[in-house]
């Protein structure tokens, strides 16, 4: 099991809330009995509500981990990939203050999920170009998709379908998360924190002529 078991927590409760398991084997975070994984709707549930930076926040990285690793092996369990649940949510609102103590890790997750996240990954190094790389513009591809980030203007250009599905939440696909994975971990930081606390001033955008 990836990597720590939360202990108990000052926000966790004495027993099951009423009607649900008493197994806590059965919650992702059983010590406290939250994220309840009995069923594949509280499976979809628990990965919609912890990858909420409200609940994630509340937890160490590697208890955010750990959580994320029981709920992946559920939705695995149940059939569904962990992506599929309902619509995605729009990254949370996050102070400046507190945009500046989240690694880039975090921030990742933020935009992307766990396990999109886990996908960008995975994807190989080799399939990664950065072909434009000045103060205001950042351009390349992950396979044969675009990435163009124009800092300037605000605007992050992509044209996977994942991208083109999450455009108005201002959600980010593997692809992009992989892109920011390759460049240098500090100017992929400083611009993911300021996308997050700047949402409504940046642009997301696919070319209006090509398929994903």
């Amino acid at each position: 099991m990836a990597g720590k078991k939360p202990g108990r927590k000052p926000f966790g409760r004495d027993g099951p809330p009423k009607g649900y398991p008493k197994d806590q084997a059965v919650y992702a975070d059983p010590e406290n009995w939250r994220y309840p994984l009995h069923t594949p709707w509280h499976t979809k549930a628990a990965r919609r509500y912890f990858d909420d930076y409200s609940n994630r926040s509340k937890y160490a990285h590697e208890e955010q981990a750990y959580i994320d690793s029981r709920i992946n092996q559920a939705l695995e369990k149940f059939g569904k990939s962990a992506s599929s649940t309902n619509k995605r949510r729009p990254p949370p609102k996050v102070p400046s203050r507190k945009a500046e103590e989240l690694s880039l890790d975090q921030l990742l997750r933020l935009f992307l999920g766990a396990a999109r996240l886990q996908r960008a990954k995975e994807i190989d190094d080799s399939l990664v170009s950065v072909s434009d790389l000045t103060p205001d513009h950042v351009g390349g591809k992950v396979k044969d998709y675009v990435v163009e980030i124009d800092l300037k203007k605000r605007t992050i250009l992509h044209n996977c379908e994942d991208w083109r599905k999450n455009l108005d939440s201002k959600n980010m696909c593997k692809h992009l998360g992989k892109f920011l994975l390759i460049l240098d971990e500090k100017r992929a930081t400083d611009l993911l924190r300021e996308v997050l606390v700047d949402k409504d001033q940046w642009t997301f955008t696919a070319p209006a002529t090509q398929s994903a």
